[in-house]
């Protein structure tokens, strides 16, 4: 199987959908491999020609969006919040199904914005280090990283929650003027 074939592309990515709308009602024990597969139109062998069962094409699917999402924050080579958000809501937006599935699927334990929040904070502690020419992290500095990005997460949350209904643009340029009136310690 070769994963860049165009053909197995296309399948992975039906899985994934089905995967993704199917957690939307139920939990991922909920769901079988029969009801992927149908709507997913894809044979059965198809399915575990790729996956051992749902639990894998999920965890397969939360690993790739870690993976993903923590190459683009760190080849952020200017060093900029807003490149950080920029690249975080390029992503969502381009990834609606997945990202609805990884904020908000039910019966999974969310891992995904743990790694997200953890990949930002050290990048965050990165520029600021680097900004203040120092050599350690406050604790004071952590508690505003802590405020900081959980504030944003959470719009990002509620913009995929309302299914994207506020404009992008907007979004980024709320995060901005966040990111403007607010001082680092």
């Amino acid at each position: 199987m070769n994963k860049h074939d165009r053909r197995v592309k296309k399948t992975i990515k039906a899985l994934q959908s089905a995967l993704a709308d199917a957690m939307l009602d139920k939990e991922l024990q909920k769901i079988t491999v029969q009801e992927l597969v149908n709507k997913a139109d894809i044979h059965r062998a198809t399915f575990y020609s790729h996956y051992h069962d749902v639990y894998d094409l999920y965890e397969q699917m939360e690993h790739d969006a870690i993976s993903e999402f923590t190459k683009f924050i760190n080849d952020n080579p200017a060093g900029h919040y807003e490149n950080i958000y920029n690249s975080i809501i390029d992503y969502i937006y381009e990834n609606p199904a997945l990202s609805r599935l990884l904020f908000f699927g039910k019966g999974i334990d969310h891992k995904f914005q743990e790694h997200m929040y953890d990949i930002i904070e050290e990048k965050y502690l990165e520029i600021w280090m680097q900004e203040e020419n120092i050599s350690s992290v406050s604790e004071e500095m952590l508690y505003m990283a802590t405020y900081h990005i959980q504030g944003c997460l959470s719009i990002i949350s509620l913009w995929i929650k309302n299914n994207f209904s506020t404009p992008k643009e907007k979004i980024i340029q709320l995060i901005y003027s966040i990111d403007a009136s607010w001082n680092m310690p």
